[in-house]
């Protein structure tokens, strides 16, 4: 490992006098040919910025009675350097379906193991097979660390405002630890709402760099309360805004959480005129139920069934609650993807026919949309579909 590193310094100070030497070539001086500087300059950026890196478990720590933190080390290589807030994406094999999972890192940069942070999900696929299955020893094969999901102080300005909902802490788990390290920037609110009391991930954690660090505020708000808790109470919204965020003006708001808090919270900054430049979220995945959102095409139900074919490669049905990623998945059509939510544009097909609605806020550029692009991980068909993966 250590030689890995001294590696990657030695290719990194050898490419920064490549550099300089083309900027400013010298008679007197021997400099690298133009491919050589390149092919280093591309390894350098492979090693800083791995498109994948292989992952063993070293440690499942539980957090409480549905979630767990999840300690890999990497085997192929030193960690690359990450941005708290950044995810890396696990490429799982479950049974006979080949798929992907986002997770938050937890763990600040400069570890030498990256934390997972994830939740048990009733019903869900990937979770459950992570909780239920997966030992110490485990390999798997991930992203490199990817997401805009983080603190910018060139333009993040004034007092930050963390609204984490259930595991959407995560990320300003790492942020916070980071500052720990580096100083904090200004002061921190973290306003985490969680359903009940212990459902709180990191709760003496966080109770720690309370009381360690003037510059941080941890509010916990519980949604579904025991008879005799006492703290605060209810959903992450204006009502708490109110009584804990004194001028919205001076702030920048980092909100995290399921997509019905992320929303709620976001409309709850906009009626206190808060101007959408100064909000930032984060989505883990699409609804629970599609059909729930307001331009959800009423006359379409989530079991209805349709059919997607996948040129050259068959077709096969599908309803209408399910995002077109997880029904190609699940009949073994592969098609890469990292984020799964809108934002990353890995999963794109060409829709050659038929009609998908497609989740809004998705990142899709204009232009691929005037080519019929769309990002299969959070469209979902409302009508019998024809796609074509080489998009």
């Amino acid at each position: 490992m250590r030689s890995e590193l001294r590696s990657w310094w030695a290719d990194l100070a050898q490419t920064a006098r490549g550099l300089r030497e083309l900027a400013r070539p010298r008679r007197d001086e021997a400099t690298d040919d133009h491919e050589t500087l390149l092919e280093r300059t591309q390894r350098l950026v492979e090693r800083l910025h791995p498109p994948r890196m292989r992952l063993r478990l070293v440690e499942r720590i539980a957090e409480t009675p549905t979630a767990c933190t999840l300690r890999f080390e990497r085997t192929d290589g030193p960690l690359p350097p990450f941005r708290p807030g950044q995810y890396v994406s696990l490429s799982l094999r479950i049974g006979e379906v080949a798929t992907t999972r986002p997770y938050s890192i937890s763990s600040a940069p400069g570890n030498a193991q990256l934390d997972l942070t994830l939740k048990l999900k009733p019903g869900g696929f990937a979770s459950p097979y992570l909780f239920a299955e997966v030992r110490p020893g485990w390999e798997v094969s991930a992203s490199g660390p990817a997401g805009s999901f983080v603190f910018e102080p060139l333009c993040d300005r004034g007092e930050l405002v963390f609204f984490a909902g259930g595991s959407g802490i995560t990320p300003f788990m790492s942020m916070l630890r980071h500052f720990t390290r580096v100083g904090f920037p200004s002061r921190v609110l973290l306003l985490y709402g969680s359903r009940r009391a212990d459902d709180v991930l990191f709760g003496a954690e966080l109770e720690q760099l309370r009381a360690a660090h003037r510059a941080l505020e941890v509010v916990s708000v519980i949604s579904e309360p025991d008879e005799g808790h006492r703290g605060p109470t209810g959903l992450l919204g204006a009502e708490v805004i109110a009584r804990y965020v004194s001028d919205v003006a001076s702030k920048t708001f980092l909100v995290c959480g399921p997509e019905g808090m992320n929303r709620h919270v976001e409309s709850a900054l906009r009626s206190l005129g808060v101007p959408a430049h100064k909000v930032r979220r984060e989505s883990f995945g699409p609804p629970s139920d599609v059909t729930a959102e307001s331009d959800w095409p009423p006359t379409v139900t989530a079991a209805q069934e349709f059919t997607i074919e996948v040129e050259g490669r068959g077709s096969f049905a599908t309803h209408a609650g399910e995002t077109l990623l997880s029904a190609l998945e699940r009949h073994g059509v592969a098609v890469p993807s990292i984020c799964r939510t809108g934002g990353c544009a890995d999963c794109r097909l060409r829709l050659l026919q038929g009609r998908v609605y497609v989740l809004p806020g998705a990142g899709v550029r204009e232009s691929d949309r005037a080519a019929g692009i769309i990002h299969s991980c959070v469209s979902y068909a409302i009508s019998d579909v024809r796609v074509a993966t080489d998009r």
